[in-house]
């Protein structure tokens, strides 16, 4: 177990992808204390895109500035490395140039298979957020050594996702590893939406698609205009 606090960690997310904001602006957190508080919601945001609330505790579920990007990687899982489509986790690294070689190795792999030869371009969200929490540590495991080995397989979830699982019974609050994608990155699999905090849109990067592979990657900045008269 290590304790963890990164107060610039990042996520990226396709920009198509929006913050749930009802978690901001429907509830006041001292609500919670109602004992049907969760059903309310859930009933209140089944048509919104806020995925399945029950999926969460009712003391995990976040509210305020920044949980509309939070809750859903918990409401609405996908299978990754430590996440399947029942049990979900909040991905991010320390550094925003570990995110994007992350981000670009599924990319590549996901428009090679679908047969893509167009170019195009892609653009990500970046989100910034703090993190601070104790977390089981797997940053130093020989990865060339069973069980680890198998666990950072770069291309079969299975072993990890079991272990992840194992670690859920335990109430584990997730998992800090090295990036698979990145030599000298780290990344964070949070299990619990307690751990994360001020989760906020920083900027936009477009990743350009030739054909082959992601040729390189732009930042994006929104310019203001002078007003014309």
């Amino acid at each position: 177990m290590a304790t963890l606090e990164w107060p610039r960690a990042c996520r990226l997310l396709p920009a198509r992808f929006q913050a749930v904001d009802c978690f901001e602006t429907v509830l006041d957190p001292r609500d919670l204390a109602g004992s049907d508080i969760l059903a309310r919601l859930f009933e209140l945001t089944s048509t919104s895109g806020a995925g399945d609330l029950r999926l969460l505790d009712p003391s995990q579920v976040l509210f305020g500035p920044g949980a509309g990007w939070i809750n859903p990687a918990f409401t609405l899982p996908r299978a990754a490395r430590f996440s399947t489509p029942g049990q979900g986790a909040f991905y991010a690294a320390e550094e925003i140039t570990t995110c994007i070689e992350e981000v670009r190795h599924h990319l590549e792999e996901n428009l090679r298979r679908e047969g893509i030869t167009e170019p195009m371009d892609l653009d990500y969200r970046a989100l910034s957020l703090s993190v601070l929490g104790r977390f089981h540590d797997i940053r130093e495991k020989a990865r060339a050594r069973p069980p680890w080995s198998a666990i950072y397989d770069p291309d079969s979830y299975t072993a990890s996702q079991s272990f992840a699982a194992s670690l859920r019974e335990a109430r584990s609050s997730g998992i800090i590893y090295a990036s698979v994608r990145r030599p000298g990155g780290f990344c964070l699999a949070a299990f619990d939406p307690n751990t994360l905090r001020a989760c906020r849109h920083d900027t936009y990067l477009g990743f350009r698609w030739d054909g082959l592979a992601v040729a390189r990657v732009v930042e994006k900045r929104l310019v203001t205009l002078q007003s014309r008269s």
